[in-house]
């Protein structure tokens, strides 16, 4: 029973299907992260007290993540002729030695990369992802076979509504992620978040980890740009859009070029671009962008950025998750901004269960390719925080976002200090 990513639009779709879904209630003990047992408490508020930990009050200038230390400044390497080689073409080469470590980040910036042609052709490609384990099945299974359990069962189908417009409005940080992959233009969506180290003028902007890196094997996507509020009215449709792609209508708050991105190391050493690993339980990631022109943040144009909420109330306490992306894969076609909502349940993945990997949070949603990388949220006491961010789908029932916990966060703050 395949599964897939909520993935990147790529031009080469991989075959993707959903059979039946078997799970169980009844074998399995509540959990939050890996087995232990959870409180009754079924909503957010009831478990988050006072302490809302968003990190912004720890811009200490510590760049390291799970003991790695990123490296100071913004790649210079490319100069000169190397850059002008890059520019005209060099950086379609993903053979040789594709650049993979964390340090190794570049993404050198290129006027005009993304023509209305390549906004246009940006399409979906879609893992096969682990299949659900069967009813009452907690064994630990064969070697290091990846496998899914739903320890609180399904969720409920939910068709996804579109947001209403206007997105900048409506839905400032929320908008549309574009990168190339050895397999062409693909997009994600994504969202501007709270930057601890430059607060009121955040250009930090939270994804998913397979929208900027291949993951084991692979190495860092290119040329990758931000457009937030993108198709602003919802008219248009992506041939329209793409077509008029730096109006005021599509793009009005301009293109953001990223200059940094920092994933998670184990998304880095163990995700995959075909097929769904335990990685996934660590797939975000924090790009640090720089708009094409003018000098104010990104936060200062929208006039808003998501704060966001680390180890925020499991899954199965959650009555009410927003999610919202940019859908790609029909139905959809990547114009439009879409949410659900509802309560949450969780998503296991692991060798066995009970798990070493934390519990992903799952909701019903009909979104699916394109929307990789779209903002989770939820209101506490008036305010309204980035929880978890779109990876994995079924494509026509669901979709799960992971937990953000102290590996996150170690992400974000890095990415926020390093440009301090």
């Amino acid at each position: 029973m395949p599964h897939i990513r909520l993935r990147r639009r790529g031009l080469t779709a991989a075959a993707a299907v959903i059979a039946a879904i078997m799970v169980t209630t009844t074998a399995c003990s509540k959990t939050e992260e890996n087995g232990a047992k959870a409180s009754d408490s079924t909503t957010a508020q009831a478990d988050a007290g006072d302490a809302v930990d968003t990190g912004e009050n720890e811009s200490g200038g510590d760049t390291t993540v799970g003991g790695f230390k990123l490296p100071e400044g913004v790649p210079t390497d490319l100069t000169g002729d190397a850059l002008r080689k890059w520019k005209n073409g060099g950086w379609q080469d993903f053979s040789g030695d594709w650049a993979s470590d964390a340090e190794d980040f570049a993404n050198p910036y290129i006027e005009n990369f993304w023509t209305p042609e390549r906004i246009a052709e940006a399409k979906e490609n879609l893992p096969q992802l682990p299949a659900i384990a069967e009813a009452g099945n907690t064994s630990k299974g064969s070697g290091k076979t990846t496998q899914v359990w739903l320890p609180d069962g399904k969720v409920k189908k939910q068709q996804a509504a579109k947001v209403k417009a206007t997105y900048h409005k409506y839905a400032p940080p929320v908008g549309k992620l574009f990168f190339t992959t050895p397999q062409g233009s693909s997009v994600c969506s994504a969202a501007v978040v709270k930057d601890p180290a430059h607060p009121g003028k955040s250009n930090l902007v939270w994804t998913a980890g397979h929208c900027v890196h291949a993951g084991k094997g692979g190495g860092w996507y290119r040329n990758i740009a931000f457009v937030p509020s993108f198709n602003n009215t919802g008219k248009l449709n992506i041939a329209q859009a793409s077509k008029n792609y730096r109006a005021g209508n599509v793009s009005p708050y301009g293109i953001a070029w990223a200059d940094w991105a920092t994933t998670s190391g184990t998304w880095i050493k163990g995700g995959a671009a075909s097929e769904g690993t335990v990685a996934a339980a660590y797939d975000y990631a924090v790009l640090h962008v720089k708009p094409e022109k003018g000098s104010k943040s990104l936060e200062e144009r929208l006039g808003s950025a998501l704060p966001v909420w680390f180890n925020a109330p499991a899954a199965n306490k959650v009555k009410n998750m927003k999610v919202r992306g940019y859908p790609a894969e029909a139905p959809y076609d990547g114009s439009k901004m879409f949410h659900c909502q509802g309560a949450t349940k969780r998503f296991v993945l692991g060798y066995s269960y009970p798990s070493d990997y934390p519990a992903q949070y799952m909701v019903g949603c009909t979104m699916n390719g394109g929307a990789s990388g779209g903002p989770w949220f939820t209101t506490y006491k008036g305010r309204t925080y980035l929880v978890s961010n779109n990876s994995l789908s079924d494509r026509s029932t669901f979709i799960t976002g992971p937990r953000l916990g102290k590996n996150a966060k170690q992400v974000y703050l890095a990415t926020s200090n390093k440009f301090k």
